[in-house]
């Protein structure tokens, strides 16, 4: 495949004959098609569409109204920000579209057959950086290509980005088959709108994981002094821990199991277990265990089941922390544009804001499972004492400390929440400059 990306043609050099050929249309049928559409949207013969009536119409074409093309689409024909769009305007937002669809076709249609064959579409992807496999290549294909040939024409191009009210770049068109049509739901963490999962997947990657570990490292005390208080079962403060932890380790014993905790989040469960004991375990002449020794320990001594001890409430509670935290940020995000920014989008601020409170509120709901789950990491499965499993780690901490047991250390786990994501998100928006990804 050829490198570069996809070269232009330049719109001065076209114009809506060259259109009305590509689609073996006439003008009057032209007309009448744009103007069937214009009726389309405006369904109560107003004479004129307001955002209402256009994201009514985008429903009914089953485009998803969570990706904001209505309100964006509205700006883009409302020439005048008048609040209405008018007939005039519409033809006016059409021309442009389809002209510019035009010569992105022809851009991509190479052999200039007045189709677009999949090893064409195939190649200006690759050329603009994007990666796909013959399988999703052929997906992509065979929702635009309405009458299953195998091949897209003009007319399948244009009624596939008719409505996308953004410049027609690969890019662009790529990302709007990706959202609106081919959505993954995973278990993973949300990821900002601008990143796609095969457009320079490496430099995001970087950007990801250097914004993550730095964020985990400034917030690393937080961690400790959260862990250390979860798996004290006496009466203490946040200050005395504080105080324990200086004594034995001074500066970096605040970030000890920091290293291991990163890796954890992206890794395997064990990892996040050796973090606790890390964290938790007494300092000999104020030096840390070392990392291979402390997992050698526990593999000879405890055997590999230790590894995963407290797996079953960390499981747990990933369902309803996830669903809270989702539930909690659209619903404070649907209230800012109600009450606060009026319908417009809300920006980073306000999107950090509602991230911010519904994290806050997911992890207060299962920290319970969070302390049953830590004391059992931190808890030697040889110890005399230790807890036989999660129901009398849960039966144990009520008999001895209360509910108050159950949420020991909530005050630091909250405290990182915004730090954490603002650093995240700082850092993630400096190295995307860094590495020219925007």
């Amino acid at each position: 495949m050829g490198g570069g990306s996809v070269k232009k043609i330049n719109p001065t050099n076209v114009s809506i004959d060259h259109v009305l050929v590509a689609l073996g249309e006439t003008k009057e049928e032209r007309d009448i098609r744009i103007r069937s559409l214009f009726n389309f949207f405006d369904a109560g013969n107003n004479g004129y569409l307001n955002y209402g009536q256009i994201e009514s119409g985008l429903s009914a074409l089953q485009i998803p109204g969570e990706y904001k093309y209505a309100r964006e689409l509205f700006k883009v024909c409302d020439s005048n920000s008048d609040g209405k769009v008018d007939y005039n305007e519409f033809r006016r937002y059409m021309d442009a579209k389809e002209l510019e669809l035009y010569c992105i076709f022809q851009a991509i249609d190479v052999e200039h057959n007045g189709s677009i064959l999949p090893e064409e579409l195939w190649d200006a992807l690759d050329r603009a950086g994007i990666e796909m496999d013959e399988e999703e290549l052929a997906r992509f294909v065979e929702h635009v290509d309405k009458d299953n040939n195998g091949t897209i024409t003009f007319e399948e191009w244009r009624d596939f980005l008719l409505l996308y009210p953004h410049e027609a770049t690969i890019e662009n068109i790529y990302h709007h088959w990706e959202r609106v049509y081919h959505v993954d739901i995973g278990d993973q963490a949300v990821m900002p709108e601008d990143i796609s999962k095969h457009t320079h997947r490496s430099k995001y990657f970087i950007a990801g994981g250097i914004a993550g570990a730095t964020s985990r490292t400034a917030t690393a005390p937080l961690d400790r002094l959260k862990v250390v208080l979860q798996v004290q079962t006496t009466r203490s403060s946040a200050m005395s821990a504080v105080t324990t932890i200086w004594k034995q380790d001074k500066l970096r014993g605040f970030f000890r199991g920091g290293v291991a905790g990163g890796i954890a989040q992206t890794a395997i469960y064990p990892l996040d277990l050796i973090k606790t004991r890390l964290q938790t375990c007494a300092s000999e002449g104020g030096r840390a265990p070392n990392l291979g020794t402390l997992t050698k320990n526990i593999w000879i001594q405890e055997g590999p089941r230790a590894f995963y001890r407290g797996l079953l409430p960390s499981v747990i509670g990933m369902i309803p922390y996830a669903g809270i935290d989702l539930a909690v940020y659209d619903t404070l995000k649907d209230m800012s544009r109600r009450y606060i920014i009026h319908d417009n989008d809300p920006g980073p601020l306000i999107q950090l804001g509602c991230g911010t409170i519904s994290g806050t509120l997911g992890a207060t709901c299962v920290y319970p499972l969070q302390v049953i789950r830590t004391r059992l990491q931190a808890q030697s499965s040889n110890s005399s004492d230790a807890y036989k499993g999660m129901f009398d780690a849960f039966c144990r901490t009520f008999q001895h400390e209360g509910f108050r047991g159950f949420y020991k250390g909530l005050l630091p786990n909250l405290l990182k929440v915004v730090p954490a994501a603002s650093i995240t998100y700082m850092v993630y928006e400096r190295m995307k400059k860094n590495l020219e990804l925007e």
